[in-house]
């Protein structure tokens, strides 16, 4: 229940088609560059549900780009809620992990997402897993978080208190907002973790996207 009313909260505020934009202007780019036949690898890390990745491999069949995404959430009652909901799609895989460990080793990945999920460390944190998946991506990382911003804190307590009956839910919806970030905690993150170039964009409603193309690490 309380996973069901996440997803449905991030589909009013606008969570998922933030990312998403983001995350397909990345596989088009990666699409056009790539010079064999193999399907574009993703890796979204903190992925609950797998909404997004599930909302990404149906864009991407109807475009006609070949995905293979690695869901990945520490929570095994997320996973099993993932794994029932991606029954019947091949192209996405759910492991059970965390994301501190190395999933991208052996064989890396083209594109490393995102969403809603960071704001959950500390800067330093943050900064050292950025550098990791910048090293390990070949074509870079899609963040999408929250704005830390006073009409999103009092929205949210609004929104949660007239729709949500879980207690977690009207709890941790504004104590995220709270852990969110404001625009120069960002640029700091990015500098603490040597990555140059980044883009940084502001989307409906208080979310933060931060496109990191490869090219652009050192």
């Amino acid at each position: 229940m309380i996973l069901r009313e996440l997803r449905l909260v991030n589909r009013w505020l606008g969570g998922l088609p933030a990312a998403l934009r983001e995350i397909q202007s990345q596989v088009q780019r990666i699409s056009k560059e790539k010079r064999d036949s193999r399907k574009i690898r993703i890796v979204d890390l903190g992925s609950g549900s797998s909404d997004i990745p599930l909302a990404l491999v149906a864009w991407a069949k109807k475009k006609g780009y070949p995905l293979q995404v690695l869901a990945v959430d520490r929570s095994s009652s997320a996973c099993k809620i993932a794994q029932h909901h991606t029954r019947n799609c091949p192209d996405i895989t759910v492991l059970q992990g965390d994301a501190q460990q190395s999933f991208l080793k052996e064989n890396g990945c083209d594109l490393v997402i995102c969403s809603a999920f960071l704001h959950h460390f500390t800067d330093q944190e943050i900064s050292g897993l950025l550098k990791d998946w910048a090293s390990k991506s070949r074509a870079g990382i899609v963040v999408s978080d929250l704005h830390r911003h006073p009409l999103a804190y009092y929205g949210i307590v609004c929104l949660t208190r007239l729709l949500s009956r879980s207690r977690v839910i009207r709890h941790d919806g504004p104590l995220s907002v709270l852990k969110g970030f404001r625009k120069k905690e960002l640029l700091a993150i990015l500098e603490r973790a040597g990555i140059r170039g980044a883009r940084l964009k502001w989307r409906w409603a208080f979310r933060w996207v931060v496109v990191i193309p490869s090219r652009d690490y050192g």
